[in-house]
């Protein structure tokens, strides 16, 4: 599938320019190795993006496969497990994720767990 093509891009697309973003070439390639079930390593600066350059092309995979209901569809399973060794990262890219979730109207919940976390 080209990315570009996509709905789930088309979505992003426009979530980012509403925030006065454009989405960098990295990014974009990540996408695509992404709907093409690829997987990679994202390497760049703290600031870049990566955050977005994993996590916006598992939320347009996800609106690609589910286009007509993406907000609305419940029972989801995991779609995205994100490890990182630093609470506090974490919590920043958490508070990240739940502001686009938030943003497109999406029923995702994002859950923050450490080794302090009780099951």
């Amino acid at each position: 599938m080209l990315l570009k093509k996509s709905i789930g891009y088309k979505v992003i697309d426009n979530w980012l320019q509403s925030k006065g973003f454009k989405a960098f070439t990295f990014q974009e390639e990540s996408w695509q190795f992404i709907l093409e079930g690829r997987s990679g390593l994202v390497n760049a600066p703290t600031g870049c993006g990566k955050t977005f350059s994993v996590f916006l092309g598992a939320l347009i995979d996800f609106i690609n496969h589910h286009p007509e209901n993406y907000q609305k569809k419940s029972k989801n399973g995991l779609q995205v497990l994100w490890v990182t060794p630093l609470r506090a990262l974490a919590k920043d890219i958490g508070r990240a994720m739940e502001e686009v979730i938030l943003e497109l109207g999406m029923n995702w919940k994002v859950g923050i767990r450490n080794g302090d976390t009780s099951m």
